[in-house]
């Protein structure tokens, strides 16, 4: 156990000083940014990292020895890097330059372990797109497992003298020591200072072959093959082995065997399935892009470290929803926590409304629909219960909107870009404020705003209250008889609103900059969090239900978290592939709009 308390796990065979070498590097700034873990096979190099990763791969660690993120590379193509790293750091990131951009934006120091370099599905590939590009960013340091003159070692140039740690090098290991672990496990102590040849455990079985591993996949009382009763380890080398013997497509007719194999090694194969046009000059392969690899490729970073075959199967099914309607009914078999009930994207046999960046739940003349608003600001309603798409809203002229809320009596209300509030009057309005009450009151609240206006949200079921407000500065303002009340809830710009009523009052959902998700009764105090996460949340919402107050939020990960009933504890957790822009409940759907198209979530 270290000085503050933190709990380091003992080094096995001797190994300590080799433990307390990675640990100096860690904590020593003026240490070379890439530390290199070297040696022969056995000689203990991925049980010295796998070390490193249990004790101090946690938030519990010291900052200034804390490994922010771990990429296991074996098996992993540079794809499923990106998208595991990007998970584990709180970014969302689909490219190598997505993440590089992300971490050098970020300021912080990052470190980031990769045991197993030389198993990487292409460890070349992998140092030059994504690892180097890493090592160029100040901030930034990595620990390599790579032996001395290895392809992979070979390619890591962006640092020019790495710290490197052979453990063939008997300084890394306690001979002592080493022997009284030999004789505990019945090892060998002449093979001295490799544990790996202690145990005799130098060589690697060769690999099953596809016939092989798909002889051991169990089956249905009709002969197909049930992958829910595979173990993930057998589906993956199951995939592994098409890649190596060029029949990875011929897995594809069942979607299920994706969902239930592990997806760093269905990404891989994924990858390797390519095709050359006969008679076409080309500079080399065109990848397959059938909507099932497609599909896969969208949902990919709320993939990559999702563990539930049924959570990974409902992704997969939402992305291919009217793209791929024999492949989504299939995954609808597969049992999970939540399914996708609609989705328009690209392509889709539905139609599609592009990328939707603010959405609505409709009300007055547009009760039952949803209103979804394209970068440009125009404005599409759908069906909240099919997601049919249904007519294109009229207003002034498209312009990138902030926000757009429905009025209980009809009226849509937008915010442009520049923080400008625009009323589009309903033409056969309900009960609730007419347009001119609602400038007045959209007025008084720009002047008690400390910034400029950022989101704004009405409330349904209170045809006499005005829209709420936010500003750049983190204050939230209600209007009420006449008066503004306003609270800074926020450090920072306030980036999602939502109302709804509970229990005969109202209640503003916020989200800001600062990750922070509050609940606040207008007048009350500044209430502690509902939740808070790093990075900026990107879109809140909330609606009544006979089980209580609904609320849901995302942040910019793409992550969505959803409570019901007041508790504190969140119901869902899910995540789609992308960012999400826009958050919506209604019809008992969780309603998402992305960069890709919008879809909803039944729970």
């Amino acid at each position: 156990m270290s000085e503050d308390g933190h709990r380091i796990l003992p080094l096995r065979a001797g190994r300590r000083a080799a433990g307390a070498a990675l640990l100096g590097w860690l904590d020593d700034d003026r240490s070379p940014r890439l530390c290199r873990i070297a040696g022969s096979a056995g000689s203990g190099k991925s049980h010295l990292l796998d070390w490193l990763a249990q004790g101090f791969a946690t938030e519990q660690a010291p900052e200034r020895q804390r490994v922010h993120a771990v990429l296991p590379a074996g098996g992993v193509n540079v794809r499923a890097a990106v998208w595991s790293l990007g998970h584990q750091l709180g970014i969302h990131a689909r490219l190598p330059e997505d993440l590089v951009t992300a971490l050098g934006d970020s300021g912080g120091r990052t470190v980031i372990c990769v045991p197993e370099l030389g198993d990487a599905a292409d460890p070349g590939q992998l140092v030059a797109e994504l690892l180097d590009p890493l090592l160029k960013l100040e901030r930034v340091r990595l620990i390599v497992e790579a032996p001395t003159g290895s392809l992979a070692a070979l390619g890591l140039t962006a640092v020019e003298a790495p710290a490197v740690l052979d453990l063939d090098q008997p300084q890394w290991t306690d001979q002592e020591k080493f022997e009284a672990w030999c004789a505990k496990e019945g090892a060998d102590a002449a093979a001295y200072p490799s544990p790996g040849a202690a145990l005799g455990r130098v060589g690697r079985p060769a690999p099953e072959s596809v016939a092989q591993l798909a002889a051991r996949v169990p089956r249905t009382p009709d002969g197909a093959p049930d992958p829910a009763g595979a173990a993930e380890a057998l589906l993956s080398g199951l995939w592994t082995a098409t890649v190596r013997e060029g029949s990875t497509d011929q897995l594809l007719s069942d979607a299920a065997l994706l969902t239930y194999a592990g997806p760093v090694a269905v990404t891989a194969a994924l990858d390797s399935i390519v095709t050359v046009v006969p008679g076409e000059a080309s500079d080399g392969p065109e990848r397959i892009e059938g909507p099932v690899a497609a599909g896969w490729d969208a949902g990919g970073p709320a993939l990559i470290a999702e563990t539930d075959p049924g959570v990974r199967a409902a992704v997969l099914r939402t992305r291919l929803i009217g793209l791929e309607d024999a492949a989504a009914a299939r995954l609808a078999t597969v049992p999970g926590p939540w399914r996708g009930a609609w989705a328009l994207w690209p392509n889709s046999s539905l139609g599609w409304p592009g990328p939707v960046a603010g959405l609505a739940v409709g009300a007055g003349r547009y009760a039952g629909q949803l209103l979804l608003a394209d970068l440009s600001g125009t404005i599409r309603t759908v069906d909240a219960v099919t997601g049919t798409p249904l007519a294109r809203v009229e207003t002034s002229g498209p312009k990138p909107l902030r926000g757009l809320t429905v009025t209980p009596a009809g009226h849509l209300l937008l915010l442009d870009s520049w923080g400008s509030p625009e009323v589009v009057p309903a033409a056969e309005p309900e009960e609730g404020l007419d347009p001119a009450a609602l400038e007045a009151a959209l007025s008084a609240q720009r002047v008690a705003a400390e910034a400029e206006l950022s989101v704004l949200a009405a409330v349904p079921g209170l045809p006499s209250a005005a829209p709420a407000v936010a500003d750049g500065a983190g204050s939230v303002h209600w209007y009420q008889d006449g008066t503004v009340l306003g609270e800074r809830l926020h450090d920072g710009p306030v980036t999602a609103l939502a109302g709804a009523v509970s229990d005969g009052a109202p209640v503003l959902v916020s989200g800001g900059f600062d990750g922070a998700v509050r609940l606040w009764s207008p007048g009350s105090a500044v209430p502690e969090p509902l939740d808070r996460r790093a990075g900026v949340v990107t879109a809140v919402a909330a609606a009544e239900s006979p089980a209580g107050l609904t609320v849901a939020a995302a942040w910019g990960d793409g992550l969505v978290r959803v409570w019901r009933g007041g508790r504190p504890e969140p119901v869902l957790d899910l995540r789609l592939g992308s960012q999400i822009w826009a958050l919506g409940l209604a019809a008992g759907l969780v309603v998402a709009g992305t960069p890709e198209g919008v879809a909803a979530v039944d729970f």
